[in-house]
């Protein structure tokens, strides 16, 4: 092999780790905040990618050498990283459907407050609740973890897979795991305020001449923030149980990609 070959292996191999770590950092909590830099973004994937890039390279992973089939498998590292990447963005998709679900019940879902991860219009209490997540994460570095888990899907899934991740059955599975748990992080607030709307109820069979919408509302949003408040206790339990599931997650994705 010559300089020119030796140095174009070289770098087509660094693009590909590249891909996969630039993928992830698109879409994982704490890393692809909106706030943080496009600059520092792309110099946290070209860092950790060179701190990889001997590891990798002294398995030898096989990179073709034409032109079509290296550039289907950048693209195919890409999704790696943007799967991955969703997985982990799992956790706050949790706390922002249990939030959206608070805010239909204490009467906030008609104004939103914009998400500080993504940058998008986000439930008011599902905001609160990523932000606190997030300090939580970036508190006990639990960001390095994520980082380990990504090192580690090279040991499941190599520089050159032979298929792309899982199948249909496996985000269904995950979006059906979101949604559940999402229910049930709701559940104590949006039980609470049902029992709210009976009493408020009857009371209102009590006195038929109080108007119930200068009652209700503010009812719920006081019963709503002491149920929260009471709950603040229980939120770093919450935070490490997603945690704990989201890597659970990203196991069996590799787990099952290494089986096709």
């Amino acid at each position: 092999m010559g300089l020119a070959e030796f140095l174009q292996w070289n770098l087509t191999l660094f693009l590909l780790i590249l891909s996969r770590w630039a993928g992830m950092i698109m879409l994982a909590p704490v890393f692809g905040a909106r706030g943080v830099p496009a600059m520092v973004k792309l110099g946290l994937a070209v860092s950790i990618s060179l701190i990889l890039y001997p590891i990798i390279m002294a398995g030898g992973p096989q990179i073709p050498s034409e032109t079509l089939p290296y550039a289907a498998l950048l693209i195919k590292e890409i999704v790696v990283g943007l799967v991955i990447g969703f997985v982990i963005y799992a956790i706050t998709a949790v706390l922002e459907g249990a939030g959206q679900l608070i805010d239909m019940q204490m009467g906030f879902n008609m104004s939103g407050a914009i998400d500080p991860i993504f940058g998008v219009q986000s439930a008011m209490m599902g905001n609160f609740q990523m932000i606190l997540a997030i300090m939580l994460l970036l508190a006990t570095n639990s960001h390095h973890y994520l980082i380990a888990a990504m090192v580690k899907s090279y040991t499941y899934v190599p520089i050159n897979p032979g298929a792309l991740p899982q199948g249909l059955n496996y985000y269904i599975f995950l979006i059906r795991e979101i949604f559940t748990l999402s229910v049930q992080l709701a559940l104590p607030v949006i039980g609470a305020l049902v029992l709210t709307d009976i009493g408020v109820g009857l009371l209102m069979r009590t006195v038929p001449q109080m108007n119930i919408f200068t009652v209700i509302f503010p009812v719920k949003i006081i019963f709503g923030f002491i149920i929260l408040f009471l709950g603040i206790g229980f939120f770093g339990e919450t935070v490490n149980m997603l945690f704990g599931r989201a890597m659970t997650w990203l196991l069996e994705l590799y787990k099952g990609w290494q089986g096709t």
